[in-house]
């Protein structure tokens, strides 16, 4: 298992200033065997970041064994890398704490295709109107750190899906695709200007429902990032001090849900 667990650390492209910690953690883990859909993530943040490259190495022949360009297998891995720089940042040692997330890259039910990640799934939020009703099949929209919000980008990223979901899913029948997200809330108009590349985004969607919610600090400012803890973390952008000033004025942000028909 370790040496599959230390392929994967290399090819995926963890910093270099990691390895000798990874080295002394690979070196003391005592680690079984198990399918991601089996193992237990709720133990141990070090244990899962070696688990999560060990079952690398299971999806790399799943891919194989479906004929899907392995360009796809790295872009939707990287995620795992995104995501243990996150812990590193809030716990200030390696390790995994978003695994039920990470769950849906490792078992094949999500896969980033250019911009944009989809998620094979039984819809979380039913519309209001009763055109999605919760549980029925939906193809969710995500939107990975890192890049770029590019419009034109995600429109070629969602019409990529409609062609590869086809191909390689055909079981899988949906009738729309779903994104539950900040970046879709009509406050964000408030701070932003016309040209914002968030603000296009959100015009690709029918927006459905809002709720409150304050999701937006953990990714304008860190993951740990609270109402109630906002004061210590300096806006690192106009945006950022904009949303800090709202949320100490007793402002609220919200998540909303958007829609696309197929």
């Amino acid at each position: 298992m370790k040496s599959i667990i230390r392929k994967w650390y290399a090819r995926l492209g963890f910093p270099e200033s990691w390895d000798k910690a990874f080295d002394e953690l690979l070196e003391k883990a005592e680690i079984f065997p198990c399918s991601a859909e089996e193992y237990d993530d709720t133990v141990d943040f070090e244990r899962n970041l070696l688990m999560f490259l060990y079952f690398c190495e299971n999806l790399q022949k799943v891919y194989e064994k479906k004929g899907i360009d392995e360009k796809y297998l790295f872009d939707t891995l990287n995620d795992i890398v995104i995501w243990a720089k996150t812990h590193y940042e809030v716990h200030g040692c390696l390790g995994l704490s978003e695994t039920s997330w990470l769950k849906r890259h490792v078992t094949m039910k999500l896969i980033k295709l250019g911009r944009l990640q989809f998620c094979m799934a039984p819809s979380e939020h039913g519309t209001p109107d009763g055109r999605i009703t919760r549980g029925e099949n939906v193809l969710e929209i995500h939107i990975c750190a890192g890049e770029k919000l590019d419009r034109d980008e995600c429109l070629k990223s969602i019409d990529a899906a409609k062609v590869f979901f086809e191909k390689h899913f055909p079981e899988f029948s949906y009738r729309y695709f779903t994104c539950h997200s900040w970046l879709l809330d009509s406050k964000l108009r408030d701070f932003l200007n016309d040209n914002s590349n968030m603000l296009k985004f959100q015009s690709l969607f029918e927006i459905v429902e809002e709720e409150d919610s304050y999701a937006i600090l953990k990714y304008v400012f860190r993951w740990d990032t609270t109402k109630e803890n906002l004061a210590k973390f300096s806006a690192a952008s106009s945006f950022a001090e904009k949303v800090k000033k709202h949320v100490e004025n007793g402002g609220v942000f919200h998540e909303s849900l958007g829609i696309i028909k197929k």
